[in-house]
């Protein structure tokens, strides 16, 4: 008897609700969108969810960048600039490479890179940014790797490297060919792991040799969209993954056939690949001889730390940053071969005239 109470209790509580909630006239119309047009129209501009956007939101999701699988440092003010959105907005407004520390940061992601609802409209699409880059090693230098392309200018290869390039250490090399020691506190002194946008400019490098390092055409005739973002098969190569190689696909040399037309199935053009990596190996064989590289880990051969520094002519730590910029950059010579090339040499010679 109380259940069935209780049932027509609540039937009549939803009747007396259900009238107490009417649906009310209809509200004026919504204002007009920023192009003139009603805001639907203004948002289906974008949000049509078409093929073209939705096989780039496929494409991205699965990039590196999209993964977050570096985010956890953006907690650290030294880091989150490249590490996280938020401190990436933050670098380009303040024109700084120390940015504020994100414990709840997002990951890279469209907004990053564009300018996604600052008109409404596809000009959203436009890169945040392709202003020459200070890099963190010199501030006071300015690097500009701005090509010329039918009908313009292709200036994107500068928003990659806003944070594809090495960063400060302390100490710093000062006389690249010195004898002179500096003592290092800590094993992870060097060019940290994304080089590549130096690398392609064939900046970065100390030069130790006789003769200045040189550098391929690369620099003047490509752009990192150019390769990066090739024709993209699914999302394993090219397109919005920003992929190169997968083990699915191989090496995708589509992107490659603009200029290389007769590119086999690798981008071991002419052996070169193979060249730098031999060179590559046989420098961080010698380093390791000279305790300079533990092979194991990848960095400066410790014991190091603050209260137990170690010591390093500045010479030793050239050749090793040297190593580590090939080691970091991971394309071995195809993002600058001559250069690439001509470093390894110059630290093998050094290495060779030790005792």
């Amino acid at each position: 008897m109380l259940v069935l109470s209780g049932i027509m209790v609540m039937a009549v509580s939803g009747l007396i609700f259900i009238g107490c909630t009417k649906e009310g006239p209809q509200g004026p119309a919504g204002a007009n969108g920023t192009n003139g047009k009603d805001a639907n129209a203004t948002c289906t501009l974008c949000h049509n969810f078409g093929d073209t956007v939705i096989v780039k939101i496929f494409q991205y999701d699965a990039s590196k960048h999209a993964s977050a699988s570096t985010i956890v440092e953006a907690a650290r003010s030294g880091c989150s600039g490249c590490h996280s959105h938020e401190g990436f907005l933050e670098k380009l407004q303040t024109g700084s490479s120390v940015t504020q520390a994100y414990n709840d940061a997002a990951p890279i992601n469209c907004r990053t890179c564009h300018t996604i609802h600052s008109t409404y409209t596809p000009a959203d699409w436009a890169l945040r940014n392709v202003e020459p880059v200070h890099p963190y090693i010199d501030s006071t230098s300015s690097i500009d790797l701005t090509i010329t392309i039918p009908g313009g200018t292709d200036g994107t290869s500068n928003l990659c490297g806003k944070c594809h390039q090495a960063r400060l250490n302390s100490p710093w090399i000062t006389n690249p060919k010195g004898t002179d020691s500096l003592a290092v506190t800590s094993t992870r002194w060097g060019p940290h792991h994304g080089p590549q946008f130096l690398m392609l400019a064939g900046k970065g490098a100390f030069e130790m040799g006789a003769s200045a390092f040189g550098s391929s055409n690369h620099r003047t005739n490509a752009t990192c969209r150019n390769c990066h973002m090739g024709p993209a098969q699914g999302e394993a190569v090219g397109g919005h993954t920003l992929k190169m190689t997968s083990t699915e696909t191989g090496d995708n040399v589509a992107a490659c056939k603009p200029c290389h037309s007769s590119i086999g199935t690798t981008f071991d053009v002419n052996g070169r690949q193979t060249e730098i990596e031999g060179l590559y190996q046989t420098l961080k064989v010698k380093l390791a001889q000279k305790k300079v590289l533990d092979t194991i880990t990848g960095i400066l051969k410790g014991p190091i730390s603050a209260s137990k520094p170690k010591k390093f002519t500045q010479i030793q730590l050239s050749v090793y940053w040297n190593w580590c910029m090939v080691d970091a950059d991971r394309s071995m010579g195809v993002h600058n071969y001559v250069y690439t090339r001509d470093m390894l040499n110059a630290g093998i010679a050094y290495m060779n005239s030790l005792p």
